[in-house]
């Protein structure tokens, strides 16, 4: 993730009352339309998203959601397994909950297979402690288990033929399994993040899985899966402001594969940018404050249930520092077919993002910087043109996809006034042409 959540003082999140699921297809109604989502999956033509009421699709091409049907013994509120981006499969993932005092007997848990974009289902491995499950290009699946609410699992599991058999390869050492993602230094083989005392990053040579432990090493080894090297995230050493996700605010933000995005984001305002080579590659921005009214307190839902009018909350806004014509709040990721680069602001190391962060993830020395600062708030964005050139070197001809950093290096922390913190862009292309 490169920067650590544990700097958070204050997170602004939403909570909800929600209702009893039923298995019907059918268009959420508007209650399950303001329902924060317990996971949400992005594939080539669909997104999927679980909440407490069901399984839910939607079309990229048309943006409506419909909630599916799905078998009467399949838990609801679950999560969703990683799959390789160009995957057709969707793996649905339920645990049971130890602290549920009366849970329904039909229920089973496990992993179920969906290869029609979620019209049916099938259980292909039934356990109730499964957690993070990674399904490798080469068809090899992986799971955590030992879930439950409080843990995240302390097994690794490694299945050839989808979750029919498994052979166990924990071995020692490992504590509590953080995440997995494949491993780029080994082809085929996949490392794991694991909390013991510490994070440590724990890979393996073969398939013997004879695993080797160390801290999280910046840079990483090798290329990065793309929806890793680009994971968005956001800290902040004052106030960190989260935007929950829910089937109706789902396409208004880059929510991609999460369940919560950052408030504060930097959005292009184009998908694609195509420059002449040698010419300027300089893009126009919008710095946005996201905010929904919607889904912030139980007591609109409770008005809204009596028929009352909903209570009007008052819009939050922030001062936000940055150089109009500079670049030293600002920061880029790159990837072409042969490169993949991060630049962030202050010292422009070329560095790889690590997964998760680690003690050798150095907080930014504050320096003294010119900068303005502008009122950000929902309803008045901030937008600036930015010199990407000045960033990375566009020369070569050829089609990049690329990530804005926005980062103040806690230049402007002096004044706590002054927001102060870290977020990210959606991933867009620019294309230079010869």
């Amino acid at each position: 993730m490169g920067r650590l959540i544990s700097r958070i003082v204050t997170s602004f999140v939403l909570t909800l009352i929600l209702p009893v699921p039923f298995l019907v297809a059918a268009e959420p109604t508007h209650t399950e339309a303001h329902t924060q989502l317990t996971a949400v999956t992005r594939r080539e033509a669909y997104v999927f998203a679980s909440t407490i009421d069901g399984l839910f699709r939607a079309p990229l091409a048309t943006k409506r959601w419909e909630r599916l049907k799905t078998p009467p013994e399949m838990p609801l509120n679950g999560t969703f397994a990683k799959l390789p981006e160009k995957s057709p499969l969707v793996i649905y993932i339920v645990y049971r909950d130890r602290d549920d005092k009366a849970p329904r007997g039909d229920l089973r848990y496990g992993l179920y297979l969906s290869r029609d974009n979620g019209t049916n289902w099938e259980l292909i491995s039934e356990r109730d402690d499964f957690g993070e499950t990674l399904l490798l290009p080469n068809g090899i699946l992986f799971a955590v288990t030992g879930r439950d609410r409080s843990n995240t699992g302390n097994r690794l599991l490694r299945s050839p033929d989808m979750g029919k058999t498994w052979r166990d390869i924990t071995g020692k050492g490992l504590g509590q399994i953080q995440a997995i993602e494949p491993d780029p230094k080994h082809p085929g083989l996949v490392r794991a993040h694991v909390w013991s005392i510490r994070v440590l990053m724990f890979e393996a040579e073969n398939e013997n899985y004879e695993w080797k432990s160390g801290p999280p090493r910046w840079p990483v080894d090798g290329r990065r899966p793309s929806d890793l090297f680009f994971a968005r995230s956001s800290s902040s050493t004052g106030r960190l402001y989260m935007f929950r996700a829910t089937l109706a605010n789902y396409f208004t933000c880059d929510f991609g594969n999460l369940t919560q995005g950052q408030a504060l984001e930097v959005v292009p305002l184009k998908e694609r940018y195509e420059f002449a080579s040698g010419a300027g590659v300089k893009v126009k921005m919008r710095v946005v404050f996201h905010f929904d009214a919607e889904t912030l307190w139980a007591e609109r839902r409770k008005a809204l249930d009596k028929g009352q009018p909903l209570p009007k909350p008052e819009e939050p806004s922030e001062k936000f520092a940055d150089q109009p014509g500079g670049t030293e709040f600002w920061g880029i990721r790159v990837e072409s077919a042969d490169l993949q680069v991060a630049k962030f602001p202050g010292d422009r190391r070329t560095v790889s993002e690590t997964f998760i962060g680690g003690a050798n993830d150095p907080a930014p020395q504050a320096r003294a910087v010119k900068y303005e600062v502008f009122k950000l708030a929902p309803s008045s964005a901030y937008e600036r043109e930015l010199d990407l050139g000045k960033l990375f070197d566009f020369s070569k001809p050829g089609e990049y996809r690329v990530q804005i950093v926005y980062d103040s290096a806690r230049i402007p922390s002096q004044d706590r006034r002054i927001w102060d913190g870290y977020f990210t862009s959606p991933v867009f292309t620019v294309v230079i042409r010869p």
